[in-house]
């Protein structure tokens, strides 16, 4: 029997139903290309460091800070004129930011911690510059030592003012500590780390994340934090070393707290 022509309106209809398929087999290509593209062992290294720095920062903001420990400890938050709380977001700070990093750049990429600037040799041309950068910084450091929203954040360790000795210098020892491993996971893991693949803006990368953490301090901190943050990743990026960043960053700590506690 002959054939009924069809309906325009069918005819129609089956054309669009055919683009929308080639569209979507098309578009099912270009999303499976990407994912080969992730693949490939240089940017599958980038996309794990920028995966593990969103998913270890998450970390520290809901359960390594003092007010986690509060509520989980609250028998030991008062001891030692609240020492535990600070000592346990100083560990975590340290875990996150040193022993997984290395062991993603030991066991996944195949390098050594020195190769993202992580050792302690100090050449002698680079430590006058070092220092030459922190007695640039000190006299803001005095100012902010004299603001209220300052002296209302620092010492961290607010029990600082009555602690003895040796408490006092098991949080700053702590306290220092977390600073040697921010700067490595900051412009260590981050900056060196994602170089080969953002060039120089590796710097402007990692002061993205770095200047995302120091929200919840003054308002002056958090935007002198970007300012330091692109200085002393392009340090790092040149003399392939955090130290700057160490020997600046801990110097700075440790002068705020002392001025601090004079206040």
């Amino acid at each position: 029997m002959p054939g009924f022509p069809l309906s325009r309106e069918r005819q129609s209809g089956g054309a669009v139903a055919c683009r929308s398929r080639r569209l979507a087999k098309k578009n099912s290509k270009k999303i499976l290309y990407s994912l080969k593209e992730l693949l490939i062992p240089e940017q599958w290294q980038a996309a794990l460091i920028l995966v593990y720095t969103a998913l270890g920062l998450m970390a520290l903001e809901y359960y390594a800070n003092t007010e986690f420990f509060i509520r989980q400890f609250p028998a030991l938050a008062h001891e030692h004129y609240g020492l535990y709380p600070q000592l346990w977001w100083a560990f975590w700070t340290i875990v996150i930011y040193v022993p997984i990093p290395m062991l993603i750049i030991y066991f996944v990429f195949r390098e050594k911690p020195r190769d993202y600037g992580f050792f302690f040799r100090v050449k002698g041309k680079h430590l006058a510059f070092y220092i030459g950068m922190y007695l640039v910084v000190v006299p803001f450091v005095v100012y902010a030592s004299t603001r209220a929203d300052f002296q209302s954040v620092y010492p961290f360790y607010r029990g600082a003012y009555q602690a003895s000795v040796a408490e006092f210098l098991t949080w700053e020892v702590s306290y220092l500590l977390q600073f040697v491993a921010l700067e490595f996971f900051f412009r260590g893991f981050l900056v060196i780390g994602l170089e080969r693949y953002f060039g120089r803006l590796s710097v402007w990368v990692a002061v993205i994340p770095y200047g995302m953490i120091h929200f919840h301090k003054p308002v002056l901190e958090a935007a002198g934090a970007v300012i330091a943050g692109l200085v002393l990743g392009e340090v790092s990026r040149r003399t392939r070393s955090i130290m700057g960043g160490v020997i600046v960053h801990g110097g700075v700590a440790l002068t705020m707290d002392l001025l601090a506690l004079n206040r």
